[in-house]
């Protein structure tokens, strides 16, 4: 008696190859499913986060911020595509700037520690330039009232030198709450945008890249050839 005649032996093959089939109808079931799931659900969703995602900031934009009074440590922070400022900008860091405001028990004072998490420019107050920015710097609070601190962030520097940034300065002043209290409020604003975001170039997950859009380039061009 052969192999392929044995009965007993063709039994056991038989049922041998409809585990292996029910085991592969089963795979290729849970591949169907996490494909209906990934595809009509997970999709939809990551789209819409992605337009809840609001749209850069423009120069002229003031971000002000109020250190909670039952805080000793709080931190502002400008990035990517999360932080307090969130830039939609494809080369800037996510933390590419972290401002670390440590309060004076006693006062409302504070020391400003400021991080670096990608390539910056610095220009502390009544200096007239810009100049590398050390991986911490420290500013106290009164240096900055009615006066700027300013940076400068980019995805390079160049000798020293930005061709594309965004420029962000730094000041406070005092106000008073509605109970009276004199508190001490930080403004975050965008100064500049050199030479801008280009709206119509985004990557995979929305932000946009430095450059000039084509449509408001070609608008300028026909204005300069009307006059």
């Amino acid at each position: 008696m052969t192999l392929f005649t044995n009965p007993i032996l063709l039994a056991i093959l038989s049922q041998s190859w409809q585990i292996v089939l029910l085991y592969f109808l089963a795979i290729l079931a849970m591949g169907v499913i996490f494909a209906v799931l990934y595809f009509q659900l997970l999709v939809p969703y990551i789209e819409l986060k992605k337009s809840e995602i609001p749209f850069p900031p423009e120069v002229g934009d003031v971000f002000t911020y109020v250190v909670n009074e039952s805080e000793r440590t709080a931190t502002f922070t400008i990035g990517r595509s999360s932080g307090n400022i969130v830039t939609k900008c494809a080369p800037i860091s996510e933390s590419h700037l972290s401002f670390v405001f440590k309060k004076n028990p006693s006062a409302e004072e504070y020391d400003i520690i400021i991080k670096k998490g990608g390539p910056a420019l610095f220009k502390p107050p009544r200096v007239a330039t810009y100049s590398l920015m050390d991986s911490t710097e420290r500013l106290e609070s009164h240096e900055i009232i009615g006066k700027t601190a300013e940076f400068r962030i980019s995805g390079q520097i160049i000798k020293e030198r930005m061709i594309n940034y965004i420029e962000i300065s730094l000041t406070s002043k005092f106000f008073f709450t509605k109970m009276g209290k004199e508190r001490l409020q930080f403004l975050f604003k965008i100064e500049k945008i050199h030479p801008s975001l280009n709206l119509n170039h985004k990557d995979d997950n929305g932000n946009f890249y430095f450059g000039k859009e084509e449509h408001r380039e070609a608008a300028t061009e026909a204005q300069i050839d009307a006059m």
